[in-house]
Protein backbone atom coordinates (compact mmCIF):
# COMPACT_ATOMS: atom_id res chain seq x y z
CA UNK A 1 0.00 0.00 0.00
CA UNK A 2 1.43 3.35 -0.66
CA UNK A 3 1.85 6.08 1.74
CA UNK A 4 -0.29 9.29 1.47
CA UNK A 5 2.49 10.92 0.49
CA UNK A 6 2.90 8.72 -2.40
CA UNK A 7 -0.58 8.70 -3.33
CA UNK A 8 -0.23 12.81 -3.76
CA UNK A 9 2.92 12.80 -5.51
CA UNK A 10 1.41 10.11 -7.90
CA UNK A 11 -1.69 12.12 -7.94
CA UNK A 12 -0.34 15.28 -8.94
CA UNK A 13 2.23 13.34 -11.56
CA UNK A 14 -0.50 11.25 -13.37
CA UNK A 15 -3.49 13.60 -12.96
CA UNK A 16 -2.81 17.28 -11.87
CA UNK A 17 0.07 17.40 -14.18
CA UNK A 18 -1.50 15.90 -17.65
CA UNK A 19 -3.27 17.48 -20.29
CA UNK A 20 -7.36 17.08 -20.10
CA UNK A 21 -9.22 17.85 -22.71
CA UNK A 22 -11.95 18.69 -20.60
CA UNK A 23 -10.04 21.45 -19.87
CA UNK A 24 -8.99 22.35 -23.85
CA UNK A 25 -5.79 20.44 -23.29
CA UNK A 26 -4.41 22.68 -20.07
CA UNK A 27 -3.37 20.68 -17.04
CA UNK A 28 -5.55 20.71 -13.94
CA UNK A 29 -2.77 22.59 -12.77
CA UNK A 30 -0.07 24.07 -15.55
CA UNK A 31 2.60 24.75 -12.55
CA UNK A 32 2.35 21.43 -10.61
CA UNK A 33 5.12 19.78 -12.89
CA UNK A 34 7.53 22.38 -12.91
CA UNK A 35 7.10 23.01 -8.29
CA UNK A 36 8.00 19.00 -8.57
CA UNK A 37 10.37 18.77 -10.46
CA UNK A 38 12.42 21.73 -8.42
CA UNK A 39 11.40 20.14 -5.32
CA UNK A 40 9.29 22.81 -4.36
CA UNK A 41 6.52 20.89 -3.06
CA UNK A 42 6.66 19.37 0.33
CA UNK A 43 3.85 16.92 2.02
CA UNK A 44 3.69 16.52 5.46
CA UNK A 45 1.40 13.32 6.83
CA UNK A 46 0.04 13.73 9.91
CA UNK A 47 -1.57 11.05 12.23
CA UNK A 48 -4.20 12.53 14.29
CA UNK A 49 -6.63 15.09 13.55
CA UNK A 50 -5.67 16.04 17.33
CA UNK A 51 -2.59 17.47 15.70
CA UNK A 52 -3.12 18.61 12.16
CA UNK A 53 -4.09 22.58 12.79
CA UNK A 54 -0.65 22.20 15.11
CA UNK A 55 1.03 20.89 11.86
CA UNK A 56 -0.88 22.93 9.55
CA UNK A 57 0.00 26.00 11.05
CA UNK A 58 3.51 24.86 11.84
CA UNK A 59 4.42 24.36 7.93
CA UNK A 60 2.34 27.71 6.93
CA UNK A 61 4.33 29.70 9.32
CA UNK A 62 7.55 28.54 7.82
CA UNK A 63 6.34 28.15 4.05
CA UNK A 64 8.81 31.43 3.05
CA UNK A 65 11.90 29.78 4.99
CA UNK A 66 11.34 26.51 4.00
CA UNK A 67 11.69 28.00 0.13
CA UNK A 68 8.66 25.66 -1.06
CA UNK A 69 6.05 27.02 -3.49
CA UNK A 70 3.54 24.45 -2.19
CA UNK A 71 3.41 22.01 1.19
CA UNK A 72 0.84 19.82 1.58
CA UNK A 73 -0.41 19.01 5.27
CA UNK A 74 -2.72 15.60 5.15
CA UNK A 75 -4.02 13.59 7.07
CA UNK A 76 -6.53 9.93 7.67
CA UNK A 77 -7.78 10.83 10.81
CA UNK A 78 -11.42 11.86 9.86
CA UNK A 79 -12.43 13.22 13.26
CA UNK A 80 -11.40 16.46 12.00
CA UNK A 81 -15.42 16.49 9.48
CA UNK A 82 -15.52 18.74 5.95
CA UNK A 83 -16.69 21.33 8.47
CA UNK A 84 -14.23 21.57 10.97
CA UNK A 85 -11.90 21.29 8.30
CA UNK A 86 -13.23 24.58 6.27
CA UNK A 87 -13.82 27.06 9.04
CA UNK A 88 -10.82 26.59 10.48
CA UNK A 89 -9.11 27.02 7.32
CA UNK A 90 -11.00 30.24 6.42
CA UNK A 91 -9.95 31.50 9.71
CA UNK A 92 -6.23 30.66 9.37
CA UNK A 93 -6.67 32.32 6.39
CA UNK A 94 -7.41 35.87 7.85
CA UNK A 95 -4.19 35.35 9.89
CA UNK A 96 -1.91 33.89 7.15
CA UNK A 97 -2.66 35.80 3.99
CA UNK A 98 -1.75 39.30 5.92
CA UNK A 99 1.56 37.33 5.70
CA UNK A 100 1.38 36.39 1.89
CA UNK A 101 0.31 32.77 2.65
CA UNK A 102 -2.44 31.53 1.40
CA UNK A 103 -4.52 27.99 2.72
CA UNK A 104 -6.78 25.89 0.51
CA UNK A 105 -9.10 22.62 1.73
CA UNK A 106 -10.02 19.13 0.27
CA UNK A 107 -12.01 16.71 1.40
CA UNK A 108 -12.70 13.32 0.04
CA UNK A 109 -16.49 13.40 1.40
CA UNK A 110 -16.81 17.09 0.17
CA UNK A 111 -19.37 16.08 -2.53
CA UNK A 112 -21.34 19.41 -2.37
CA UNK A 113 -20.31 20.08 -6.23
CA UNK A 114 -19.38 18.10 -9.06
CA UNK A 115 -16.52 19.29 -11.17
CA UNK A 116 -16.52 17.80 -14.67
CA UNK A 117 -12.74 18.38 -15.42
CA UNK A 118 -12.05 16.63 -11.91
CA UNK A 119 -14.63 13.76 -12.41
CA UNK A 120 -11.42 11.34 -13.57
CA UNK A 121 -9.61 12.31 -10.78
CA UNK A 122 -7.63 8.69 -9.58
CA UNK A 123 -8.72 6.95 -7.42
CA UNK A 124 -6.45 6.47 -3.87
CA UNK A 125 -5.69 3.85 -2.11
CA UNK A 126 -5.68 5.64 1.20
CA UNK A 127 -8.66 8.34 2.11
CA UNK A 128 -7.51 11.66 3.29
CA UNK A 129 -7.98 15.41 3.76
CA UNK A 130 -5.36 17.66 2.54
CA UNK A 131 -4.98 21.31 2.63
CA UNK A 132 -2.48 22.94 0.49
CA UNK A 133 -0.63 25.93 1.56
CA UNK A 134 1.30 28.17 -0.81
CA UNK A 135 2.38 32.01 -1.41
CA UNK A 136 -0.48 34.21 -1.76
CA UNK A 137 0.87 37.05 -3.95
CA UNK A 138 2.83 34.53 -6.19
CA UNK A 139 -0.70 32.52 -6.49
CA UNK A 140 -2.80 35.26 -7.46
CA UNK A 141 -0.22 36.75 -10.05
CA UNK A 142 -0.07 32.55 -11.39
CA UNK A 143 -3.68 33.40 -11.69
CA UNK A 144 -3.97 36.28 -13.42
CA UNK A 145 -1.53 35.00 -15.85
CA UNK A 146 -3.87 32.04 -16.71
CA UNK A 147 -6.65 34.02 -16.47
CA UNK A 148 -5.22 36.45 -19.47
CA UNK A 149 -4.83 33.00 -21.51
CA UNK A 150 -8.20 31.65 -21.29
CA UNK A 151 -7.16 29.31 -18.31
CA UNK A 152 -10.26 29.26 -16.95
CA UNK A 153 -12.85 29.23 -19.96
CA UNK A 154 -13.69 25.70 -19.29
CA UNK A 155 -14.18 25.91 -15.18
CA UNK A 156 -17.55 25.06 -13.72
CA UNK A 157 -18.73 28.56 -12.75
CA UNK A 158 -19.75 27.19 -9.45
CA UNK A 159 -16.29 26.12 -8.96
CA UNK A 160 -14.63 29.10 -10.49
CA UNK A 161 -15.93 31.13 -7.51
CA UNK A 162 -15.24 28.52 -4.99
CA UNK A 163 -11.97 28.35 -5.44
CA UNK A 164 -10.72 31.68 -7.91
CA UNK A 165 -13.03 34.09 -6.38
CA UNK A 166 -13.09 32.74 -3.12
CA UNK A 167 -9.10 33.16 -2.95
CA UNK A 168 -9.50 36.92 -4.22
CA UNK A 169 -11.64 38.07 -1.53
CA UNK A 170 -8.66 38.14 0.53
CA UNK A 171 -7.13 40.60 -1.25
CA UNK A 172 -8.21 43.26 1.11
CA UNK A 173 -6.71 41.19 4.01
CA UNK A 174 -3.51 41.19 1.89
CA UNK A 175 -3.48 44.41 1.07
CA UNK A 176 -3.66 45.31 4.80
CA UNK A 177 -0.62 43.19 5.95
CA UNK A 178 1.26 44.62 3.42
CA UNK A 179 0.68 47.93 4.58
CA UNK A 180 0.84 47.12 8.02
CA UNK A 181 4.60 45.97 7.17
CA UNK A 182 5.28 49.54 5.26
Amino acid sequence: MKTITEEILHWSEYFVEQKSKKLDGWAVCPYAQKARLTNKVKVVEVKSADDFLFELTKEARTLKEQEKELIIVACDDFRMDIDALAYSVEALNYTFVRDDIYLMPFHPYDDSEEVEFLEDNLETENDFFMVLIQPFSKLEEASANLHKQGYYDNWDKQYYEDTVLKRQSYRRVYNDGQKQKN
